[in-house]
């Protein structure tokens, strides 16, 4: 197993600036989004109770049901941004296939599920750096295609390759492929456009660990 790179102060660094610009992501969201949702629902209900007219007691009964649907619409989006529901239920493909749907409303990404399912913390992994990846590309205002395959092998692993039409710059490179190597696999890719991560595709564990 190749030597995994250092962890500097700048590697450190860098991971926190990715946590902290997650946190404000989030804390946009909830503040900015679906605080005006559920102002807008409290706003709803209040001319509901004092309105009279048939008409526009419906309207405002309206309103307040698009505006309930947005703020369990960004709600959904929250939860997948901070941990992909699919992953434990269903597989790492159908997380992978949902995060794509969500990046790139429309794109026809063909993912066939895997033999057998990774462990918990390598199919954690592999999401994750996808997911950097993905949005990188999205960023870039590129194309996706991805494509996974296993190997049921005792000794073997699984690959999952990323590709874009767009030069994308991933920044946070050195941490994925630093994340790829300490659960004994790697990544390659520097030219922005092509990412390989292979993984070990050992039986499921009964244990995980989130490293997001």
């Amino acid at each position: 197993m190749p030597a995994p790179p250092p962890i500097t102060p700048a590697v450190l660094l860098q991971l926190f600036r990715l946590q902290e610009a997650e946190r404000r992501h989030v804390g946009r969201a909830l503040h900015n989004q679906i605080g005006q949702a559920l102002s807008a629902i409290k706003m709803g209900a209040h001319l509901v109770q004092s309105e009279d007219d048939a008409d526009a007691r419906r309207e405002d009964l309206q309103e307040i049901i698009r505006a309930s649907e947005e703020a369990v619409a960004l709600t959904r989006d929250l939860h997948a941004t901070l941990h992909p529901p699919q992953l434990e239920s269903i597989g790492l493909d159908a997380a992978l296939r949902a995060e794509s749907e969500r990046l790139f409303p429309g794109a026809a990404v063909a993912l066939a599920p895997l033999p057998h399912a990774p462990s918990p913390d390598v199919a954690l992994v592999a999401f994750r750096i996808a997911q950097v990846l993905m949005r990188a590309i999205a960023q870039a205002r590129g194309e996706l295609s991805l494509a996974l395959a296993g190997d049921t092998g005792a000794a073997g692993g699984f690959t999952l390759d990323v590709d874009a039409d767009v030069d994308a710059d991933v920044v946070e490179l050195p941490l994925l492929q630093a994340l790829a190597i300490a659960v004994g696999g790697g990544l390659d890719g520097a030219d922005g456009t092509h990412w390989r991560l292979r993984l070990p595709y050992a039986a499921t564990s009964a244990t995980s660990a989130d490293p997001a």
